[in-house]
């Protein structure tokens, strides 16, 4: 990462004020990996992982040292499909809190008739975890 360590790139990013990275690509890609996997982690991912993604791509986009189809990449390198649904998925897909709270133990022979149909899936990201 250079001669920084993390904790202070990320203060760096948040001050809006340049750090330094080695000069290729890879370094550049890998870099931009810990830091958004830092950002990201440090906020409400689990509950909100479309809006962790927003702010983390607003405050990387406003320091200004990647650009907006960088930090896309890295997040669609990371991004999963997944039945485990966040809040704010089942906030935005009522239909789909519906039918989970259907299967839940208080109606648990509803649940099982709906097996059959495909799940809509969220994306979410995991990267993984650094320092």
């Amino acid at each position: 990462m250079g001669q920084y360590d993390l904790n202070e790139i990320i203060e760096k990013i948040k001050e809006k004020i340049p750090f330094e990275l080695k000069d290729n690509e890879r370094s550049r890609i890998w870099s931009l990996r810990v830091i958004i996997s830092k950002l990201y982690y440090a906020l409400e991912y689990e509950k909100d992982p479309q809006a962790t993604r927003q702010k983390v791509t607003q405050l990387l986009l406003y320091h200004g040292q990647f650009s907006k189809e960088e930090i896309d990449k890295t997040f669609q390198a990371s991004a999963k499909e997944t039945t485990e649904y966040s809040i704010e998925f089942l906030k935005q897909h009522p239909e789909v809190a519906q039918a989970e709270a259907r299967k839940s133990k208080e109606f648990p022979e509803e649940g099982e008739e709906g097996e059959k149909e495909e799940k809509i899936k969220e994306i979410k990201y995991i990267f993984p975890h650094y320092g």
